[in-house]
């Protein structure tokens, strides 16, 4: 009601409602004729929930990378259709690198400028006690491009130990959901005495997808766009995913 009823030039919201505004015709596509910027976050924003809403609104939308310890680092407001997927560049006033990087220049993201906070309070740790020259590690994962782009890949706490080879769940997800059959998926570690860790993947399928679906077909799939050590090696199909209140998946 308050797109309707006001003209909002400005919006904040997560990669949910923005699904929901591409893919509801109770809004129209002269909706938000008067948006100038749409900000995404929270959350990864799909290529495809950022494609329906440029198709439906003719608007790019900007992901956004926030973080509670620093603010508002990273939009990206390049409205270059490449770019989605990545959250922008840094913004002036910041600095960014990328520690611990794989092969495929996958690390860890640190930042380090203004605004940073003051103390956690439970259990009270100073700025001081936990920054290492100014640097503080976001415990995210994420690649800078040739262009300075910040591509986010994943949590630290969330990597995948194969063999002793990494495997970062969103770059795997995102192989699994361009399946014409599935809608999302989680892909995740379960404990193995031999490998470490066993990648496998949780299904939820389109509308028709099919009761009788092959997960092999999925792992066929996923073995023609990722290294083999990356395919999930057993595949569930599951009615829903369990998310936090803003969209997250819960990995945990």
């Amino acid at each position: 009601n308050g797109l309707k009823n006001n003209k909002a030039t400005f919006i904040y919201a997560s990669p949910f409602h923005y699904y929901m505004l591409a893919h509801t015709d109770m809004f129209s596509p002269n909706l938000l004729s008067d948006i100038r910027m749409a900000v995404s976050t929270a959350t990864k924003l799909p290529d495809e929930n950022a494609g329906a809403f440029y198709e439906k609104f003719g608007l790019e939308l900007s992901q956004a990378y926030g973080i509670i310890e620093i603010g508002l680092p990273f939009i990206n407001r390049s409205q270059d259709k490449t770019k989605r997927g990545s959250v922008g560049k840094i913004l002036p006033d910041y600095e960014i690198k990328i520690i611990n990087a794989s092969g495929e220049g996958i690390g860890e993201v640190c930042i380090r400028g203004k605004g940073m906070f003051e103390a956690y309070f439970s259990p009270w740790k100073t700025r001081n006690d936990l920054l290492q020259d100014g640097w503080f590690n976001t415990g995210d994962l994420g690649k800078l491009d040739k262009d300075g782009f910040l591509f986010l890949t994943g949590r630290t706490n969330n990597v995948i130990n194969f063999c002793g080879m990494k495997i970062f769940p969103y770059e795997v997800e995102s192989v699994i959901n361009q399946y014409p059959a599935v809608k999302e998926s989680l892909v995740y570690g379960v404990p193995h005495s031999r490998y470490g860790q066993l990648p496998c993947a949780k299904l939820v399928l389109r509308e028709g997808g099919g009761t009788d679906f092959n997960g092999r077909y999925v792992g066929k799939f996923c073995y023609k766009h990722l290294a083999p050590h990356k395919v999930p090696k057993k595949f569930y199909c599951v009615p829903h995913l369990d998310k936090t209140p803003s969209g997250k998946l819960k990995r945990k």
